[in-house]
């Protein structure tokens, strides 16, 4: 694709698509966040081929450039050829920390080289196959240091990760079995709070005190207190569709409100839904349904778990959520980045993600930079990508938003 063939016009802007070239083989990026140095940070997995390790990278938004930092496996001493399920991802577990570390944790789903596929449960109990387990280390970006702090959950992957810097504690959800986790940085201690249901969250997320939240199976809220640790379930349940129970509800996506005083989710279900979430209000919370995401209120999104989901959920410079979904309702479909004024409940196409020939799969994640830019992640293409929304009123200097604004949670 030609340079000039990666931006197009957008509204009150433009989407630039950016594709990881020097990874032709890597196929997902799952964690993206931004630094306090106002850089992007992003993992570029390896899911598909089997004997990949996951790899870190750096996006200068000054620069526009994109540099190659980590072959993550390797540095933890788990080269990709030895024969395991690899370390070929890292999930919602990409954490900046004030002190300019990212905070990691690989998961599992890479095959051994030279394997079609892996699955954990076949070989969970086979030695030469199975997933050592889920490495947690910190990196620095500056330096190059990593720091491994060895295994956490064994056998298995982390999916979702927050880190509480003030208590120096990582909260992790490990996949398949779907146990709820503390790892302790200070004294490097893990410490399982055992398991949580059997759908696996894709989000845990922290409250101005610190206290860690997600949900079960069932879209009930649980929330992990800060201080000592204790589960509690709410009555406080994500919305669904009134024809379903709330099944695989849980969540998927969940950002703070600009001002922390409450967080804005979607479900990892088939409702397609967006929420608002004010865990102050009272000892249950409060939830309120903002409805579906976009378009027909009586589109049926519950024919595919993941094929018309919400994802990419992100603030921009002018107040309005932004996110993306595949309108299903149309022909043909096509992934849209769309926004929400969660003022007045107006919602608006920004640009569909289609460069050429080219269109993403899925959407992973999304994350700003300082300039007011917002950065959504690609998902099952190879090579992956980036696609990058400018806004017209984006600032030249790094002062619409700073490391106060980005979420300490993957």
């Amino acid at each position: 694709m030609k340079s000039e063939e990666r931006v197009k016009p957008a509204l009150e802007g433009e989407v630039e698509y950016l594709p990881i070239e020097g990874l032709p083989q890597h196929d997902s990026v799952w964690g993206l966040c931004t630094g306090p140095d106002g850089n992007i940070y992003l993992a570029d997995c390896g899911e598909i081929t089997g004997g990949l390790s996951v790899f870190l990278l750096r996006y200068k938004p000054a620069e526009r450039r994109l540099e190659y930092l980590l072959d993550v496996g390797p540095a933890l001493g788990q080269p990709p050829d030895n024969g395991l399920a690899t370390q070929s991802k890292i999930h919602y577990c990409l954490i900046s920390g004030s002190d300019g570390l990212l905070y990691c944790a690989t998961h599992a789903s890479g095959p051994p080289r030279g394997d079609p596929i892996w699955r954990p449960w076949n070989c969970w109990d086979d030695p030469a196959r199975w997933f050592p387990g889920s490495y947690l280390f910190t990196y620095n970006p500056a330096t190059g240091e990593l720091t491994n702090f060895g295994i956490g959950p064994v056998k298995e992957g982390t999916r979702a990760m927050a880190l509480d810097e003030k208590r120096q504690l990582l909260y992790g959800i490990t996949w398949p079995r779907n146990h709820l986790y503390l790892f302790h940085l200070d004294t490097r201690r893990y410490l399982d709070l055992g398991r949580i249901g059997d759908v696996n969250p894709q989000a845990i997320f922290l409250d101005r005190e610190g206290n860690a939240w997600t949900t079960d199976d069932y879209g009930y809220f649980l929330k992990c207190d800060g201080r000592t640790h204790e589960i509690t379930r709410l009555l406080t349940r994500c919305p669904y569709e009134p024809y379903r129970i709330g099944w695989h509800n849980v969540p998927y996506d969940v950002i703070p409100a600009p001002d922390w005083s409450c967080f804005y989710g979607t479900d990892w279900g088939y409702e397609s839904h967006l929420w608002r979430f004010d865990p102050y209000a009272g000892p249950e919370g409060k939830i309120e349904d903002l409805g579906r995401a976009f378009g027909p209120a009586n589109f049926k999104t519950d024919l595919y778990l993941e094929r018309w989901q919400v994802r990419g959920l992100v603030f921009g410079m002018d107040g309005r959520l932004y996110f993306t979904m595949r309108l299903g309702w149309e022909e043909p479909e096509e992934i849209w980045l769309l926004r929400l004024d969660v003022r007045t409940g107006q919602r608006e196409r920004v640009c569909p993600l289609i460069f050429g020939d080219h269109r993403p799969p899925a959407i992973a994640s999304a994350t700003p930079d300082f300039y007011g830019n917002l950065y959504f992640a690609e998902a099952g293409a190879a090579p992956s990508g980036l696609y990058i929304y400018r806004p017209e009123k984006a600032s030249a200097r790094p002062d619409v938003f700073s490391f106060k604004d980005i979420k300490p949670w993957g």
